[in-house]
């Protein structure tokens, strides 16, 4: 606050948040949301009763999609919770999970499989998700040893890392595809597209489900300090948070979640980008609230993409639509929408 008779702080005005989105802007989200949970209701319906109708109802199938839409949910809550996240750590609205070079790193774990599955005989263990979760791992050491200095890391080094590890790792999946064969590159990238597959291991749904877990309590309990730190470092700092270690804790946490993501379905890109902002103009700004709703948003917006996915995909003549392709095509414009009204109300 300014003393009587001083003038305002024009820099305090100008960085003064934005007001919320319009009453309609809210009612088109929530009439979206709901036109798309009919549309998943009515696909699942007809789906059901074509398998009624074909006498064929078995617990077999029953399990493949509740394992499927079980994947489907660990994926979004862990893309959705990181992005929440990453929003808060760096203050940043841009920020998601994949700014950080991990579903490159990802890539070229599998990558790199595949163009050394033609000189040596892979394990059993050496598969795709191992392989995905591996250098999505290794691409997230890689950033935090770039952005450190003096065993410090402050928001604007991380990205920048993040840039550059997923520049290097563009650099490296291109001269991997010399030494691959159109078999093989076609198989990655369907994978690289983002999909959930038809059959997930429960081992493996099981150790990434425990990673997301594990990592999504890590950011619970840190979300009182990303609600202070919205206010500067100094005025976090002077609260009694540990900016540093709040931040390689959260980077370590977001960096398991994503890579246990990445593994299961491939890079899916615009969820943790979109689903934070989502729950914050409904629920509003506290970060211990999103925590908990993000991951269920995130959760429930992959299944609804996943089913619209399988049904559509018949329609348009191929077996299913990859679903990172529906949350890119969906997720591009809706954001665009959402800064055209960040803006429209900051410059009234």
């Amino acid at each position: 606050m300014s003393a009587p008779g001083e003038k305002p702080n024009r820099d305090a005005v100008a960085s003064a948040p934005a007001p919320g989105p319009s009453l309609s802007a809210l009612r088109l989200i929530l009439w979206t949301a709901a036109l798309l949970a009919v549309a998943a209701a009515v696909a699942g319906a007809c789906t059901l009763v074509g398998v009624i109708g074909l006498s064929d109802l078995t617990w077999e199938i029953w399990a493949s999609r509740a394992l499927r839409m079980l994947t489907a949910g660990i994926v979004g809550a862990a893309l959705a919770a990181g992005g929440l996240a990453l929003q808060g750590l760096l203050r940043n609205p841009l920020a998601e999970p994949y700014i950080l070079g991990i579903s490159s790193g990802a890539g070229v774990g599998v990558l790199l499989g595949l163009a050394l599955a033609g000189w040596w005989a892979a394990p059993a263990w050496a598969s795709t998700p191992v392989l995905a979760f591996a250098g999505a791992t290794c691409s997230c050491l890689a950033v935090y040893l770039v952005a450190q200095r003096n065993g410090r890391v402050d928001p604007y080094s991380l990205i920048l890392s993040g840039v550059i590890v997923n520049t290097f790792n563009g650099a490296l999946m291109l001269a991997g595809n010399l030494y691959i064969d159109r078999y093989r590159i076609a198989d990655f990238a369907y994978w690289a597209m983002g999909q959930l597959p038809d059959a997930t291991p429960t081992s493996l749904l099981a150790v990434c489900g425990a990673c997301v877990a594990a990592g999504w309590a890590v950011l619970l309990i840190s979300s009182p300090a990303y609600n202070v730190l919205g206010l500067g470092d100094d005025v976090a700092a002077s609260s009694g948070v540990s900016v540093h270690r709040l931040r390689l804790v959260t980077f370590g946490a977001v960096g398991v979640m994503t890579a246990a993501a990445v593994a299961l379905a491939g890079p899916i890109g615009f969820l943790g980008l979109i689903v934070p902002h989502i729950c914050r103009m409904i629920f509003g700004p506290d970060h211990r609230l999103g925590m908990i709703v993000a991951p269920l948003g995130g959760a429930i917006f992959l299944m609804i993409a996943e089913t619209l996915c399988r049904t559509v995909g018949p329609a348009v003549g191929i077996s299913r639509v990859p679903v990172g392709i529906l949350t890119a095509l969906c997720g591009g414009p809706f954001f665009i929408f959402l800064l055209r009204t960040r803006f429209r109300g900051a410059g009234q």
